[in-house]
């Protein structure tokens, strides 16, 4: 008897499940209702019970060998060993197909990732090819403006237009290589003192920082974890000139920081996959980013504002980003306001290693 059927009776008074995995993740249960029953007995068994003797509780022939009939009720009809064995075979059928679409996915994946290595290749060839030709260019356009004094004003700024479309165009192609790179090469994890590659960071985006006059806070230190200690380097620089780019004020107001795992009272809105793990962030009090662009904005050369707009850029940054953190296989993600301020999260979910 189950307590907790009480009432279902009418649906499940008999169950008859089949285990779909060896871990019993799955079953396929099927149900039947109780069907009443009518039991013979010679003599009522609840009554003349044992008496206790000398020697503890004793049997004791009955009284009364009259016929008594009770109903059963909560018990449905057994199942036969046809039923049995029919749910068995329907079990191997699903397994069979569980299995081959198991194998389609498989097939499908591998496809996924050579096409994938294959736009890498593609990307990286492109991008490399591509400079050469353009550097040419931009070389005969400045040799035409040191050598064409006779050239009239119009014609001397479609040339200057044009060197400046290739400078243009090989930064795009920086970007462009620099990303097809991300992607093809390999990691190099170790255990790292985040501390120590936030301050590698710092000290790349120097220059923007001293022109800011910008204000970074770390409320504690950074933890230790294992991961690429380069490529988190270059997730923290990419974040940090970001947050220096998009300011509202005159000095921006950076937090870096980390939410531990173990606090769930300062855990942020994350992603499915995410729990457990440390979360890292890089907080400013910039121009902000509306809710409809979380998305766009990691896409590869998308700009959310004008061309030469907050001192301009291709629009990589984030694209790099996030393809580093998927690299670790991690997740990142954004919270903003308009107007307010922007915190760039992500995971690494390395083992982490305790600070010494």
């Amino acid at each position: 008897m189950c307590p907790a059927a009480a009432g279902l009776e009418d649906m499940a008074s008999g169950v008859l499940a089949v285990a779909l995995s060896r871990q019993r993740r799955g079953l396929m249960i099927w149900f039947r209702p109780q069907t009443m029953q009518t039991v013979q007995w010679a003599g009522n068994p609840h009554e003349e019970p044992p008496v206790p003797g000398p020697l503890g509780r004793r049997l004791s022939p009955r009284a009364s060998f009259e016929i008594f009939v009770e109903s059963v009720q909560g018990r449905s009809v057994l199942w036969s060993g046809i039923e049995i064995d029919a749910a068995l075979r329907l079990r191997l059928l699903v397994l069979e197909l569980v299995i081959s679409r198991a194998e389609r996915l498989a097939d499908l994946n591998a496809d996924l990732a050579r096409s994938n290595e294959e736009l890498d290749a593609f990307a990286y060839v492109a991008s490399h090819d591509l400079k050469e030709p353009l550097r040419g260019i931009h070389r005969y356009a400045h040799q035409l403006l040191e050598s064409a004094e006779a050239i009239d004003g119009d014609n001397r700024r479609r040339v200057e237009n044009l060197m400046r479309l290739t400078v243009r165009m090989d930064s795009l192609l920086d970007s462009l290589l620099h990303f097809a790179r991300v992607g093809r090469m390999d990691l190099d994890l170790e255990d790292t003192d985040l501390n120590a590659v936030l301050e590698e960071a710092l000290e790349m985006v120097g220059a923007r920082r001293l022109e800011s006059g910008c204000r970074i806070d770390v409320p504690r230190p950074l933890p230790n974890v294992r991961c690429d200690a380069l490529r988190v380097r270059e997730v923290y620089s990419n974040l940090l000139a970001n947050a220096l780019k998009y300011r509202r004020h005159a000095i921006a107001s950076i937090e870096v920081g980390y939410l531990a795992a173990h606090e769930p009272t300062l855990r942020p809105n994350r992603p499915d996959g995410t729990a457990g793990q440390d979360v890292f962030y890089v907080r400013d009090d910039g121009i902000g980013i509306e809710q409809r662009h979380y998305e766009p904005v990691f896409r590869l050369f998308k700009r959310m504002h004008g061309r030469d707009d907050y001192g301009g850029g291709v629009g990589a940054g984030l694209t790099i980003v996030q393809k580093l953190v998927q690299r670790h296989d991690g997740r990142d993600w954004l919270d903003s306001s308009l107007g307010v301020g922007t915190t760039f999260y992500f995971t690494l979910p390395g083992t982490p290693v305790e600070s010494g």
